[in-house]
């Protein structure tokens, strides 16, 4: 019989599935704008996540705080593998780009530029803080550590990162495909953080937001 904490991860990964995965939120639209119910569903499975692994996250924020040092060092080469990473991507995705006579930016940085300037310090929340730690629990605590108990932890890290790069497309135009390209990278990355730091979210977490912020304050200075 299925335990309550594996049904309430069952009903997390069914959540974030329908609204985000395949765009349930859109079922609202009579109801509310785009914008609003976009955040409020972020809050709803914000809020549910917490409460889900709440235990989780303090077994792992007492580890965090028993070694400052290690976990600064942790962050640190997360955030430059990170780096590396997405440069890596971004130019292959710029490559195949110009190969197949592709332009513009995708989808995602378009609604994401779009929403930074009618609300930026909304937008900067939510992108920074609450979207970090929902895809962090999705896609690092609950789909990688649920695949590595029977695959190998790299076909699981390259599994959980095409998942993660595909999940921030906005339609099936080659132009997005190419697009996710870019996000592979950083999807890889975070794996490969969370498996190296022995599954403490804190790491791919702290890095998810560090670069997310500062993608933001780059568009803000530009």
């Amino acid at each position: 019989m299925m335990s309550n904490k594996n049904k309430g991860i069952l009903i997390f990964s069914i959540l974030y599935t329908v609204l985000f995965v395949i765009d349930g939120i859109s079922v609202f639209d009579t109801v509310l704008p785009s914008v609003p119910k976009t955040y409020l569903a972020y809050i709803v499975v914000f809020l549910y996540a917490c409460f889900l692994f709440k235990s989780e996250f303090l077994q792992c924020w007492k580890k965090v705080r028993n070694s400052k040092r290690k976990f600064f060092l942790g962050v640190l080469k997360g955030w430059l593998l990170l780096f590396l990473m997405t440069i890596l991507f971004a130019l292959l995705s710029e490559i195949l780009k110009q190969v197949l006579g592709l332009s513009g930016q995708g989808q995602n940085e378009a609604s994401i530029q779009s929403a930074f300037k009618e609300q930026p310090l909304l937008i900067v929340v939510f992108a920074c803080v609450i979207g970090p730690v929902v895809e962090e629990v999705f896609f690092r605590q609950i789909l990688l550590k649920y695949l590595r108990k029977y695959l190998s932890s790299w076909l699981s890290i390259f599994i959980v990162g095409l998942a993660f790069a595909l999940t921030h497309m906005h339609s099936l135009d080659l132009s997005e495909w190419v697009g996710a390209i870019y996000y592979l990278g950083g999807g890889l990355a975070f794996s490969i953080i969370y498996v190296k730091e022995k599954e403490n979210i804190y790491y791919p977490l702290v890095v998810h937001m560090i670069v997310n912020s500062l993608s933001f304050i780059i568009l803000a200075l530009s």
